[in-house]
């Protein structure tokens, strides 16, 4: 017979696992109990096994996070997301840097364990997990916690990342969670360099500026120099300088000024009870920048105000939707910093200064007035190529000219800006213009330009119509071609193949070699100084010569007064004498026509870059580039 104490033994034992079993039931372990295991390296701290996944997925997601606690040295910060981002509740009313907020929540999310301790067996004092260490605690929206821990200082060890190249910092890590509270962890990461110092006030945002900037709608900017706005009527319309005029805009200086404004930090902030600042009479002497965002009709409106002395390289500013807040902006350029000297502030850095911003496409004429020489119209009626009417004389117009015309108007960038309001245009000799410009395109739409030199020998532009003036370099209107012979038709000639009878070819004082074609049977025959050379002619090269001279176009045509190419074609180094037969209307052969090519090198050195050239007895020279040249010099005989 069992005795009674027995019996209650076997009753306290079922009682125990009853509770225990009714415990784990309730909790999903035993872990608050014996206490929980550390989390194994290689996983993350704030991440949990997934049995319908089956691996570690994260304990929480960044979403979630709704507040954001943090002490360190007696220092106490609370920050909170609301509908206008972070903001800090504790110990100041301000803006929280949200970069912080974001780097703090994946910082936690990628806790990654690289070797842990038991928490005894570790010196806090060592691994920073005193004074000096920082507790995080990240909250959900109804304030329970969904991180709490102790970030210490870094560890001697460095991990290794797949996908990385170089190892990474670890850091010291004491959990403060129920389910991690008794060990003490190494984790891969740093954020304690970049936010937690001097107090942690580089949590508070340094920007004065927070924006999306593909929302913004209008930017107005008060300087020295005056107030000037800019503007655009939807997010996907181009940016305008709508004030003091309206002007197209350049889109790199925008954008130049879109990112300036968005990264342009303090050096330092402070709470607008604590700084004495100059009154405010004094801001029409420094600046103002306002934005408006689209949806929205308020400015947010930074004041900057002058420099206590013209060496200083801070200047204090105020921000409208931050009135406790002071910030020392860097007035100078400085490495690694935006300052207000790189911003883009004035009419003249953001307005477009393309030249021209010609529609190709739509292009019906140009045309060319020079001060001195007849006019030039360049036109065309497509699908007919481009003539050029000089003195009422039509011709093929010069196709390679016109091209580089119109690409150095469409790149071309004028150096600076005169005065927008000009009514009197001598200043600048645009009362009497060197050269004008007329672009006709489509539905009578036309851009004119009037170029002058001022007194000083520097070189302006005006579009007729216009008040402004733009000052360009003087090389632009030396490579306008505003001369009649320099819109003579590239091609140099049109051979006859089905007339060609003889190709002659004289290099240097050699003989000349003559190659005699045979249309009908496309055979070349040679001789040169009474040898028959036939059997040592490659045929091919041969054929390739004539493929090259029928094609022929100068890169440049010449004035027939150009001292340097009259001098060097007085001893040419490669003559071609070029026969054809003519035929009568019954194709009878009548006779024969002969064309002569003289090319000699445009400088005495080893392969020049060009040669000068001229067609019989033609008064004017032109250029031609070396590698045609090179084509034409080519040996034409095998080796014997």
């Amino acid at each position: 017979m069992r005795s009674f104490g027995f019996t209650l033994i076997l009753a306290l034992l079922a009682v125990l696992v009853c509770g225990l079993a009714g415990w784990q039931m309730k909790e999903g372990n035993f872990d608050s109990v014996f206490g929980a295991p550390p989390t194994p390296v290689g996983e993350r701290i704030y991440s949990a096994y997934s049995a319908v996944e089956k691996k570690h997925v994260p304990a929480f997601s960044a979403p979630e996070v709704k507040y954001i606690q943090l002490s360190q040295n007696g220092v106490n910060a609370t920050f909170e997301l609301g509908e206008k981002g972070w903001q800090c509740a504790m110990p100041w009313k301000d803006r929280m840097d949200p970069r912080a907020a974001v780097d703090i929540i994946n910082f936690t999310l990628g806790l990654r364990v690289e070797d842990y301790a038991e928490i005894d067996e570790i010196d806090a004092q060592k691994a920073g997990l005193k004074e000096s260490g920082v507790n995080i605690r990240l909250d959900d929206v109804n304030h329970r916690p969904l991180a709490k821990y102790k970030l210490g200082r870094l560890t001697p060890w460095l991990a290794s990342i797949k996908d990385l190249d170089t190892p990474v910092p670890t850091v010291f890590i004491q959990p403060r969670d129920q389910d991690h509270k008794h060990y003490v962890y190494s984790c891969t990461g740093d954020i304690a360099s970049r936010w937690f110092k001097d107090g942690l006030k580089y949590l508070r945002d340094h920007r004065p500026f927070y924006f999306n900037p593909l929302a913004l709608q209008k930017i107005r900017i008060l300087t020295g120099q005056g107030e000037l706005t800019l503007a655009r009527e939807t997010p996907n319309s181009a940016w305008r300088v709508t004030k003091p005029l309206d002007l197209a805009t350049d889109p790199k200086a925008v954008k130049s000024l879109l990112e300036g404004l968005y990264q342009l930090e303090a050096v330092k902030i402070s709470d607008r009870a604590s700084v004495t600042l100059p009154a405010s009479s004094t801001l029409s002497k420094s600046g103002q920048i306002a934005i408006v965002s689209f949806g929205s009709e308020v400015e947010t409106v930074l004041d900057i105000f002058p420099p206590e002395t013209r060496e200083s390289r801070e200047v204090a500013a105020t921000v409208s939707d931050r009135p406790d807040t002071v910030f020392e902006l860097p007035l100078k350029p400085a490495p690694n910093l935006v300052s207000l000297a790189d911003l883009p502030l004035a009419v003249n850095d953001l307005r477009d200064a393309a030249l021209t911003n010609l529609n190709i496409k739509s292009l019906q004429s140009i045309l060319i007035q020079p001060s001195t020489g007849p006019e030039i119209l360049i036109s065309r009626t497509p699908p007919q190529p481009w003539m050029t009417t000089i003195e009422g004389q039509t011709r093929e117009a010069n196709e390679p000219r016109l091209f580089s015309l119109l690409k150095t108007m469409q790149e071309t960038r004028v150096t600076g800006f005169g005065p927008d309001a000009v009514t009197d245009f001598s200043p600048w000799g645009l009362d009497r213009p060197i050269l004008k410009l007329r672009f006709q395109g489509e539905g009578n739409q036309a851009v004119e330009l009037a170029f002058g030199i001022d007194p000083k020998g520097e070189y302006w532009v005006n579009r007729t119509g216009t008040p402004s003036v733009m000052k360009v370099d003087p090389s632009l209107v030396d490579t306008i071609p505003r001369r009649t012979y320099e819109w003579r038709q590239a091609r140099l000639w049109s051979i006859d193949r089905v007339n060609l009878r003889v190709i002659g070819r004289k290099a240097g004082a050699a003989p000349p070699l003559n190659l005699i074609y045979q249309f009908d049977t496309a055979e070349w025959t040679a001789n040169s100084d009474g040898k028959d050379l036939t059997a040592t002619l490659s045929p091919e090269r041969a054929n390739y010569l004539l493929d090259t001279l029928e094609g022929l176009k100068a890169t440049r045509w010449l004035s027939p007064t150009d001292e340097s190419a009259n001098k060097a074609l007085l001893a040419p180094s490669l003559v071609f004498k070029i026969i054809e037969e003519t035929t009568d209307d019954m194709g009878d052969v009548n006779g024969q026509v002969t064309r002569e090519l003289f090319l000699a090198p445009g400088s005495a050195v080893a392969n020049p870059a060009f040669y000068y050239g001229r067609l019989g007895s033609d008064p004017q020279p032109f250029l031609l580039e070396r590698d045609l040249y090179q084509k034409l010099a080519t040996d034409l005989l095998e080796k014997e």
